[in-house]
């Protein structure tokens, strides 16, 4: 009788919350096909496949080396991998696995959802808005850009800033891809730091343009270094300048590099106090005629709040050759609302908005209403800022800690406090005191790779070179292939190889992981690859 009424009980509470629908799921038959459909599918093979492509380029040509190398590896991460997984062994979702790149979970920053519980009061939502955004919303954000240091005045080589210098777009990916239509012809070259961010290294080639790689280098503490920069323009110049000359109707160059500032994945962050980076990158692009695509998406979950990221558009000798790219996706915990700001020179915000109006008209007033709530510059917002990364930002460092403990083991934690609580947690989600001190010894052969530790994001990077020689069944890991298939068959385990995001180091095995994770999830991840070594021969 109890077990009924608690099964009563259930039910009618997911139906109140309305999780009680079936989900359906379809299959096709190809014989059902129309003859249009079949001509499409047979043009376009991928449409039939259910695994995530990478796409391809609009040329059919092949993709350039360091593109194709990406791609190779997004293929069999996201495709060959799965094969070998076990049935009895479970699925990790996908936002729980290592792999992920979602934020923390956090709350929504309340000034985005004030404005949107606040958007029936606009007594013009039977408007189509404009296509840039609304110029109150623009304003609204010059404000912001303003109190963060940007200059509104005209000056000798600098316009001014204004409501023109800003468009609204669907999240930094879909600005990212605007802004390579706008400024990349085919063959032309955006050059992108190694290690990257994978997907916005692969964007380029989808639309015929390039896409090369500056090494980023540990003895330059893993920024990007002005002099290898000025030289890697410079090559790659010559080589298209006698590769391409006389042949098109124009002359492909470097157009455009990409600044992350945070560094995604390594982390590192260039405030005013790497102003001598800042500017020598500034300088170099601004002599060589290469646009700065300055990624500023991850500024605001910089742990040290009082120094953020220094927007290189915030110097006017920059401006005219600087594209900074804002968003909500990773700090404010509205990553599914996808939400961005393009901030550049008015002909580039012209053009963007042609492009948007092309092919959307124009963007969602919901979107406007949620960066009009987290980017102004009112003292409330100012207040409300801090209230809500502090605790979030002092998270994110505990959750690093502990996935340190989880690697290295609890005797790498320096703060007793942090100690404490890890071995809390750790105890609290793996009620097995066996398993409980085999994660706080670490990983045998793995660590942390030196000179990596973050200081803004979630994103950390694993060293497993040592376990290349290891065996397991009549298997040797040779390579990081290898090693993420054996993760794959002893749990279900993803993460980003190296030559997912251009690592530097041939020589390495190295993963980029997440360590914004739920604790449970973290430390079942850690726990199943912790295991998985300790049975390596």
């Amino acid at each position: 009788m109890k077990d009924e009424l608690i099964s009563k009980s259930k039910n009618i509470v997911k139906k109140i919350l309305k999780i009680n629908h079936q989900v359906s799921t379809g299959t096709f038959d190809e014989n059902n096909f129309s003859p249009s459909l079949s001509n499409l599918t047979k043009n376009n093979p991928d449409l039939l496949s259910t695994r995530v492509s990478i796409g391809h380029r609009k040329d059919n040509k092949p993709f350039y080396p360091e593109v194709a190398k990406l791609g190779e590896a997004y293929n069999f991460f996201r495709g060959e991998v799965l094969q070998y997984g076990k049935e009895d062994i479970p699925e990790i979702s996908e936002y729980d696995g290592l792999h992920s790149g979602t934020p923390m979970k956090t709350p929504p920053f309340p000034g985005c959802i004030n404005k949107i519980k606040h958007i029936d009061r606009d007594k013009t939502l039977y408007w189509y808005p404009a296509t840039a955004g609304s110029k109150f919303a623009r304003q609204k954000f010059v404000d912001y850009l303003h109190r963060e240091g940007f200059t509104l005045e005209k000056a000798p080589g600098y316009d001014g800033l204004s409501t023109n210098n800003i468009v609204f777009t669907c999240s930094t990916t879909h600005a990212y891809s605007l802004i390579l239509n706008l400024i990349a012809r085919p063959e032309d070259i955006i050059l992108v730091t190694g290690p990257n961010y994978g997907l916005f290294a692969i964007e380029p080639e989808r639309m015929n343009a390039r896409v090369e790689v500056l090494d980023l280098k540990e003895e330059d503490n893993f920024f990007v270094n002005p002099t290898s920069l000025a030289n890697r323009i410079d090559e790659l110049n010559e080589e298209l300048k006698s590769t391409w000359s006389g042949k098109l109707t124009y002359q492909p160059k470097v157009v455009a590099f990409l600044n992350m500032n945070p560094h995604n994945p390594i982390g590192n962050v260039m405030t005013k106090n790497e102003m001598n980076i800042i500017t020598g990158i500034g300088d170099v692009c601004l002599a060589k005629g290469v646009f700065v695509i300055d990624d500023l998406i991850y500024r605001d979950l910089t742990f040290d709040q009082d120094n953020l990221a220094f927007p290189m558009a915030s110097i006017p000798k920059y401006f005219n050759n600087t594209i900074s790219m804002f968003g909500i996706s990773k700090a404010y915990g509205l990553a599914s609302f996808r939400a961005g700001v393009i901030v550049a020179p008015i002909p580039i915000c012209r053009g963007i908005s042609n492009l948007i109006f092309q092919a959307m008209d124009s963007v969602s007033v919901l979107q406007v209403k949620a960066l009009e709530g987290a980017f102004n510059g009112t003292d409330k917002r100012y207040k409300e800022t801090k209230k809500y990364f502090t605790p979030i930002i002092k998270e994110y460092q505990y959750r690093y800690e502990l996935l340190k403990c989880l690697v290295e083991g609890i005797n790498s934690i320096t703060d007793n406090t942090i100690k404490t609580k890890i071995k809390r947690d750790i105890a609290y989600y793996e009620k097995d005191p066996s398993i409980q001190k085999i994660l706080l010894e670490g990983i045998p052969l793995v660590t942390l790779r030196k000179n990596t530790v973050p200081t803004s994001g979630f994103f950390a990077i694993l060293d497993l070179t040592n376990l290349r020689g290891k065996k397991y069944a009549n298997n040797t890991i040779n390579t990081e292939y290898d090693l993420l298939k054996y993760f794959y068959i002893e749990g279900k385990i993803l993460y980003l190889m190296g030559s997912n995001i251009s690592w530097p180091y041939d020589n390495e095995m190295v993963a980029r992981i997440n360590f914004g994770l739920e604790k449970k999830a973290l430390i079942n991840n850690f726990k199943i690859i912790n295991l998985a070594v300790r049975k390596l021969k």
